[in-house]
């Protein structure tokens, strides 16, 4: 695989800023996927996903909900009531004149009405309160999404953990051959009264060695194919090939893309809307009523009898002095506001801290590729010399092994600078937001 040095970045157009050049360059059958295919699948299967669609239906309800505070609003009551007394009128008049018969009002009494309410102007607050949930729903759905997001990396960690292992299996698996045929070499000089039987003991040693790497390898494979499967919920068998992703990222400059960043501004917009909301509590509210009833006394106080009745009117209220309490909820929420700007600054700067450890890493990792195949030709050299001694009989295997897994290790080590590589610009694209 070849590797992008860094005087060959470029600055893309695209809107990820990040294109993954699949090796093989599009996912053909099932014994091979990629990195990206991994990303669309863990994200479209992710559990948390689904809750998208559930907290849109939930503030489409609310919202429904604060609309129906403009319709009228209908109450039946009923009562019944015994009184100990009720209103008498007791007139006195002139002597001569025939006295006054006046109604007797009964001490139990009877009503039955339907109540109406209409808000006419309730001081903007339903308006704002819809406001805020969507607010809400803005700031839900955002954090689901800096969610999915970190599923990103999950993915990374996992993928790249069996990238280098099968690099590790192949490079022991290669060592082990060559063991196996000097060890052949040693039995023949062996048998030819020339070799040590110490120098066949050690190689047989050293495979044993090898093949216990090789088992604790193929363990660790197979249980990151099984959490790879479980994170992107399909089949990954471990005969799957994983395409090696080439990355063409733009130039390191940050520029902070992080979702996180789009949560805190919704939350600040948020709290300057609850703002406003406490504001309408000051405002003048004006309703309009009506009330149809029967029951005795109907609004004729003086008529016994069971009557109909109805009225219809308008009210205005207004709380002009609540003690300081709407002011006090605006300084609280001012300092919330204060708080969340707090926490966007610690965010930022861990992620600035973050995004020089990527670049470190990056350039690290560039620096210990360019010696890489100097020291494997140094290496491979010293072992074909320590070969040829071994066979001669200047030295015992144990030094022949020694150099040979010193030229094994140096190949390794440029396999994993390889994948370290690309690994450490997914992770600073990652920081970024820009994966």
């Amino acid at each position: 695989m070849k590797i992008i040095p860094a005087n060959n970045f470029c600055l893309l157009s695209l809107p990820a800023a990040i294109l993954l050049l699949l090796w093989p360059s599009m996912l053909r059958a099932q014994d091979s996927i990629t990195l990206d295919y991994c990303y669309r699948q863990a994200e479209a299967t992710y559990p948390l996903r689904k809750q998208m669609d559930m907290l849109q239906n939930s503030n489409t309800l609310k919202v429904q909900n604060l609309n129906r505070n403009y319709l009228p609003q209908f109450n039946v009551n009923g009562s019944a009531s015994l009184q100990s007394e009720v209103t008498k009128v007791s007139i006195v008049l002139p002597k001569g004149l025939p006295a006054l018969n006046m109604p007797t009002l009964s001490k139990d009494w009877y009503k039955l009405t339907l109540d109406l309410n209409q808000v006419i102007y309730d001081g903007q607050a339903t308006q704002y309160q819809k406001q805020v949930e969507v607010s809400n729903l803005s700031a839900d759905q955002k954090s689901i999404e800096i969610e999915m997001y970190k599923l990103k990396d999950r993915v990374n960690q996992i993928y790249f953990s069996i990238l280098l292992l099968n690099q590790n299996e192949i490079l022991l698996k290669s060592n082990r051959e060559r063991i196996e045929v000097k060890d052949r070499e040693v039995l023949s000089s062996i048998r030819n009264g020339s070799g040590l039987e110490m120098n066949e003991t050690l190689l047989q040693a050293e495979m044993i060695r090898i093949d216990q790497q090789l088992t604790e390898t193929r363990l660790d494979r197979s249980a990151a194919y099984q959490m790879l499967a479980e994170l992107i919920s399909h089949p990954v068998p471990e005969t799957t090939v994983l395409a090696i992703p080439r990355v063409i990222s733009p130039d390191m400059v940050f520029d902070d893309k992080r979702p996180e960043n789009e949560l805190f501004n919704i939350q600040e917009s948020k709290i300057s809307l609850m703002q406003h909301m406490v504001t309408t509590r000051w405002n003048p509210k004006v309703f309009a009523f009506g009330q149809a009833g029967y029951g005795r006394p109907g609004l004729n106080m003086l008529d016994d009898e069971f009557k109909p009745w109805w009225m219809f009117g308008a009210k205005v209220t207004w709380n002009p002095w609540n003690w300081n309490q709407n002011k006090n909820e605006k300084q609280m929420l001012s300092i919330q506001g204060d708080l969340l700007k707090n926490q966007q600054e610690t965010f930022n700067k861990n992620l600035k801290i973050s995004y020089q450890k990527d670049i470190s890493e990056v350039m690290k990792v560039r620096e210990l590729l360019s010696q890489d195949d100097q020291i494997i030709a140094l290496r491979i050299k010293i072992s074909r010399a320590a070969s040829s001694q071994l066979d001669n009989g200047v030295i015992p295997a144990s030094d022949y092994i020694a150099r040979l897994n010193e030229e094994t290790q140096s190949k390794l080590n440029k396999e994993i600078h390889k994948i370290q590589l690309i690994k450490a610009q997914l992770s600073y694209l990652f920081t970024l937001g820009k994966l």
